[in-house]
């Protein structure tokens, strides 16, 4: 029943017109525990990273305190092709939907980041 919910939630998002300004939408970053200091840092590498690629639209972070279900936010951004970010809290990150996988960010000093990619295993 959830995998059904998620379904209809990501495709009603694809009908949504896509953003032509940088946008970044953020989850769960109000009980993340990080100082505002912390998330102001993270959401300015990311932005940065985006205006360096030449990317104007929307993407999306999530704070994952680990085994939190974002299947359905993955989802919509799979299928409205927004890049989407975890920064991770705890020991590994949040499991997603089949045909898609967290991938580290190495370039990001904690070492905590990742962007959601196509799982080529799948």
């Amino acid at each position: 029943m959830q995998g059904l919910k998620n379904i209809v939630s990501g495709l009603i998002a694809t009908l949504k017109p896509k953003s032509n300004q940088l946008e970044i939408q953020t989850y769960y970053q109000n009980s993340c525990g990080l100082s505002e200091g912390e998330i102001y840092n993270i959401i300015k590498w990311l932005t940065e990273g985006f205006l360096e690629a030449g990317y104007h639209g929307r993407g999306h972070l999530i704070f994952d305190v680990g085994n939190q279900n974002i299947q359905d936010l993955t989802l919509t951004a799979v299928l409205r092709e927004e890049p989407m970010f975890l920064y991770r809290l705890g020991v590994t990150p949040s499991p997603t939907q089949a045909g898609v996988k967290w991938q580290l960010e190495s370039q990001h000093p904690s070492l905590r980041l990742y962007q959601l990619v196509p799982d080529e295993n799948c």
